[in-house]
């Protein structure tokens, strides 16, 4: 099992060669663990896309950054720009740390947004729901839940907080 980019847990389906272009390669083909209307293609000589490809994390390492996460004092940006590049350059690097962080400060801006009678923006929404997708298909699969499961168990063991 390995992550991938943006979409999260995946099976090594198989490690073959295809014709891809005027050439054939040696690729890993994932087959996405909670999605299983896709396949992705990996070519090995591709560094760009193989970069993109991790082991996915143990219990412990899962159990591990979930307690850390009361201690991390987050917050958005104010500024739209500099949010939609920060989210673009935590999304690509894939660091879970970082995404966690993501994540609980855009869960933060909502609510304050909300309380004032606002909504996030769409890049906002589109931003959280890629990293949610990124760390939660890894931690279902791990965890042996449902990727709908992980925020309440995320709660459960930080007794009760959000």
């Amino acid at each position: 099992m390995v992550c991938y980019g943006t979409t999260g847990a995946c099976q090594i389906a198989s490690h073959e060669e295809r014709q891809l272009g005027d050439q054939k390669q040696n690729c890993f083909v994932l087959k996405p663990v909670f999605d299983k209307s896709m396949t992705i293609c990996v070519p090995e000589g591709n560094e760009l896309l193989m970069a993109r490809m991790h082991p996915v994390m143990t219990k412990e390492e899962i159990l591990a950054l979930i307690r850390e996460l009361p201690s991390e004092d987050v917050k958005c940006d104010p500024n739209p720009d500099v949010r939609k590049q920060y989210y673009n350059e935590t999304l690509k690097k894939g660091d879970h740390r970082e995404l966690l962080r993501m994540v609980k400060a855009i869960y933060n801006f909502r609510r304050a947004r909300r309380a004032v009678g606002k909504r996030l923006s769409g890049f906002d929404e589109n931003a959280m729901r890629e990293a949610e997708n990124m760390l939660y298909t890894e931690f279902a699969l791990v965890l042996d839940i449902q990727p709908a499961e992980v925020v309440p168990f995320i709660r459960r063991e930080l007794g009760g907080e959000e």
